[in-house]
């Protein structure tokens, strides 16, 4: 794995999750850490929900396939 996926692996949910919690915040509602790395769990999970499934469809199709 290169140095920019690793970064986009770790990167990519803590940023959304910290967003996350930014905005729960500033709907004046109290965010614990808990609360705080759920988000980036969720976020995580997410992100690698969707590469498998773009995984899967470019397996299944084919790049050559899609129009």
């Amino acid at each position: 794995m290169r140095p920019a996926d690793m970064i986009a692996v770790v990167g990519r949910p803590a940023f959304s999750g910290t967003m996350r919690a930014r905005q729960t915040k500033k709907d004046h509602r109290t965010v614990t850490k808990k609360q705080w790395l759920g988000y980036i769990a969720v976020a995580a999970a997410t992100m690698w929900m969707t590469k498998k499934l773009d995984d899967l469809v470019e397996q299944h199709l084919g790049e050559g396939r899609i129009a």
